[in-house]
């Protein structure tokens, strides 16, 4: 990608867009999402190249939330296998809101729901739940090459004192035999993954690994299969907004998943990883300035995977 003609595409894009500041509410069923520069911006694109464009809140942390999902998916994948992690959870998209209790039947509809993340969430090894959070953070960390990766106690604490809806999936998954794990233990782990905090760059940098086929940008190290690049692409392009997920993929046309802190990553694979980061939120829980920055992004540079 021609760095130039990006960044001018960047800053367009980021002038056109300024007409949606102040349009959405924050997240505020987690206290501390409430307390949140709602105005506040960024945007970071990573090419495979190792080219970046970084714009607004550069160096701002925010809490990952359902970004989480990813990781927890992919290192699913990687400690249990495709079998195991699918006939524990579906791979269809849903009509229900994120943290309904609705998609689940004989397992949750997809990773990328709560009850999903929940389940993936009980398949990540370690004798305990610190050994097993501090290596979901250690590959963030080496996916995003930032060692600015951290915890963010205040978020979970807030979480953790407001999750009654996600301790009732959690329950719910264990009575269903989707897994044999402590149920606190597993609700413990999924909430602390959801408040890992992390910059833009950071996660536009995942993003870039991603597509660039789970190999390090510098082209040394394959840090995730193919095969679950593959699968983790797949599912974040049919369900990884939602509700709208469907809608959504008309529109933007690559693979993208979202966080109720106001972030969004999108993967075009083969090019760059990007990530938006604008709390505010429409009523599906997606970032309602991030969603048509990546919309007009995919016009104006036709990054669209379908054309």
């Amino acid at each position: 990608m021609d760095i130039k003609n990006l960044e001018a595409r960047v800053d367009e894009v980021i002038k056109s867009t300024q007409n949606l500041i102040g349009v959405g509410n924050v997240a505020t069923y987690i206290p501390e999402l409430a307390n949140v520069d709602a105005d506040n911006f960024g945007l970071a694109v990573v090419t495979v190249d190792r080219e970046r464009v970084l714009r607004g809140d550069t160096e701002l942390i925010f809490s990952m939330q359902s970004i989480s999902k990813i990781i927890s998916l992919i290192m699913a994948l990687e400690d249990a296998g495709e079998e195991e992690v699918f006939s524990r959870v579906g791979t269809e998209a849903t009509e229900y809101k994120f943290n309904s209790i609705r998609p689940i039947e004989d397992r949750a509809a997809n990773p990328l729901i709560n009850a999903g993340a929940i389940t993936t969430a009980s398949l990540i090894r370690g004798k305990d739940v610190d050994e097993r959070f501090n290596r979901v953070v250690e590959k963030v960390k080496i996916l995003s090459n930032s060692d600015e990766v951290t915890f963010l106690e205040t978020v979970y604490n807030s979480e953790m004192q407001t999750t009654d809806i996600n301790r009732s999936i959690a329950y719910y998954l264990k009575s269903k035999n989707i897994f044999s794990e402590d149920t606190e233990d597993v609700l413990d782990l999924y909430i602390r993954n959801c408040s890992i905090g992390i910059n833009i760059e950071g996660l536009a940098t995942i993003a870039a690994v991603l597509a660039n086929g789970g190999m390090s940008l510098d082209g040394k190290t394959q840090l995730i299969s193919k095969k679950v690049v593959k699968i983790t692409l797949a599912l974040m392009a049919a369900c990884g907004m939602y509700e709208e997920s469907g809608k959504y993929l008309m529109e933007v046309g690559f693979p993208s998943k979202s966080g109720v802190s106001g972030g969004i990553i999108g993967i075009v694979p083969g090019k760059c990883g990007i990530c938006t980061y604008s709390p505010r939120l429409d009523g599906s829980g997606n970032s309602v300035r991030g969603k048509k920055i990546l919309e007009e992004l995919s016009n104006s540079l036709d990054l669209n995977i379908f054309i």
